[in-house]
């Protein structure tokens, strides 16, 4: 059966149980089908029944479908989801399943939907193509369309997006925005709605972006103390500036061994830039530093080299890339990024470089592609082979980008110390802050001067130890943060209960107790005069409270 039989067979209307049509679905089973959140919502709500028309099936009864437990995932305040599961009441065996297929989806790939705008029940075909990321973090994807097809309106959300010529089913319709001239519309890739709806994995295929060892584990903002801040700022830009052509396209760096601080940053990086991960990473997002957010989508391949062969690498880039063995292909016009990390603890790594690695460099641009190329070890000979052969020893962005990245930096830490500085002297025992930013703008001002002055190679040689310096200086300096600022939080909630021991004492007519009032005078004294000696303040708060306690239950003055 070819696709053009099978899509018949995959594809509903919704309508609510007055009969009014909200929107499209794509079955993905004989039971399971799929939608928009916003199409369930204005039909009736997530407990609601909607009626199913199998469109592309004559004489088949309407199904009853509703939304399934872990089916429902709203659009929050920023617009992100947007997508909902449902299952028919009865199976219907006439369904055939729609091939949900992961890719990277590049611009001005063609198109097709079908939907049910007003006026058109039985539905009308859209044909466009694909524009670039758009909406909340590049969650979406714009769609142009073609001049003698109709705009895509009310009636589509839900419906399967087609990938021309293949068929297979590469995002949602989710919505459509009218601005001046054409209503420009938009689509949820597949690989989103596979991270929200983790249940609907099971009917994708293709070969995922990113390798599952690159972790999800973090279950808030990963440590100050283990996370690389300037890198994953670098790494961020590097990713954003995925339409960027006039820089190198490949960036060969190192990460340090597992667990360690730029390796995290790599990690989170490539997680929150692949569309599936992304979604299913929760509020990694929300909660990573500003600035090291990437926009979703920006990640097409991410390979973790450790332990793997050389056949197997390249089979990955081969399934994802959809690249010859050799490499072969035409030259492409849309730009995919791909990171392969831990190449050095490949199980052949010189292999590996020598035969896949440095020959994808060498036709990375006219294959159209950025290469990020991540060793644990600088000493690795892979390491310096292709730093030999690459113009990506100085990441993209060149020198002037990188010595400005260092310039807010040590802005950053600046900002650090001046208020370590400050809070520091509120507390008993804390030592007086280090003050490395000044040393720091001086190595930052060299490499300026030297980089205006022409000596270009001097300053590219020695651009790399000073952000390892200050990326170690901003590590040290946010772990200082969070811990004064835990001082301040300790101080404000002895405060707190102090008033509230206070306010106790009046309640009890206490406020004329000598003993009370000394002891009030003592804890007061401890946190509001001078440096503040936490342990001191809080022995004196509880034997305020202690003696309240105590006059309460009748003890003598």
């Amino acid at each position: 059966m070819g696709y053009q039989a099978e899509r018949r067979r995959w594809r509903v209307r919704l309508r609510d149980r007055h009969g009014r049509i909200h929107g499209a679905g794509t079955m993905l089973d004989e039971e399971y089908l799929l939608t928009c959140a916003h199409v369930v919502e204005q039909a009736g709500g997530p407990e609601a029944e909607l009626f199913a028309d199998f469109v592309g099936l004559p004489d088949t009864p309407v199904g009853i479908a509703k939304v399934v437990e872990g089916g429902w995932v709203p659009a929050g305040p920023d617009e992100r989801g947007d997508v909902a599961l449902l299952r028919l009441a009865a199976p219907e065996p006439g369904v055939f399943p729609a091939p949900l297929h992961r890719m990277p989806l590049p611009d001005e790939l063609p198109v097709r939907a079908y939907g049910f705008p007003p006026g058109a029940d039985d539905g009308l075909w859209y044909r466009g193509t694909l524009t670039g990321e758009a909406g909340p973090g590049g969650e979406w994807i714009q769609l142009t369309r073609r001049p003698e097809y109709p705009p895509i309106d009310a009636g589509y959300s839900g419906t399967a997006v087609i990938e021309e010529p293949g068929g297979r089913v590469v995002g949602m319709v989710v919505g459509r925005y009218v601005a001046q001239g054409d209503p420009a519309s938009v689509m949820i890739p597949v690989e989103t709605v596979l991270g929200y709806l983790g249940g609907v994995r099971d009917w994708g295929d293709g070969s995922p972006a990113v390798d599952p060892t690159f972790s999800t584990a973090f279950g808030s903002a990963p440590h100050d103390a283990d996370y690389d801040l300037l890198f994953a700022r670098k790494l961020a830009d590097w990713l954003r500036d995925k339409a960027n052509s006039a820089g190198p396209p490949v960036w060969v760096l190192v990460t340090g061994e597992p667990g360690s601080a730029r390796a995290v940053a790599l990690d989170v990086g490539v997680v929150l830039g692949d569309r599936e991960r992304a979604a299913a990473a929760g509020s990694l997002r929300d909660t990573v530093p500003e600035g090291t957010v990437p926009p979703s989508g920006s990640v097409d391949l991410a390979v973790d080299a450790a332990g793997k062969s050389v056949d197997e690498v390249r089979r990955r880039l081969a399934e994802r890339l959809e690249l010859t063995p050799d490499h072969g292909g035409p030259v492409s016009h849309s730009v995919r990024t791909v990171v392969v990390t831990a190449i050095d603890d490949a199980v052949e790594p010189d292999r590996l470089v020598g035969e896949v690695i440095a020959p994808l460099a060498d036709r990375a641009g006219q294959l159209g592609l950025r290469l990020a190329l991540g060793f644990r070890r600088e000493s690795s000979p892979g390491f310096s082979t292709l730093r030999s052969l690459s113009a990506g020893a100085v990441p993209p962005g060149g020198l002037a980008s990188r010595i400005s990245l260092l310039d807010k930096a040590v802005a950053e830490l600046a900002a650090l110390e001046e208020h370590a500085v400050t809070v520091s002297e509120r507390f008993d025992g804390e030592p007086e802050p280090p003050a490395r930013s000044p040393r720091r703008r001086g190595l930052v001002n060299q490499l300026r001067t030297a980089a205006d002055e022409g000596d270009v190679e001097w300053a590219g040689r020695h651009v790399g130890e000073v952000e390892q310096r200050v990326a170690a200086d901003l590590t040290a300096g946010n772990a200082a943060k969070t811990r004064l600022d835990d001082l301040i939080e300790q101080r404000t909630a002895l405060r707190f209960r102090l008033d509230s021991y206070s306010d106790k004492a009046r309640k009890l007519g206490l406020v004329e107790d000598p003993l009370l009032d000394v002891l009030y005078a003592k804890a007061w004294r401890l946190l509001y005069e001078g440096r503040c000696d936490l342990a001191a303040a809080t022995a004196a708060v509880e034997e305020y409270g202690d003696a309240i306690c105590g006059r309460d239950e009748g003890e003598p003055a």
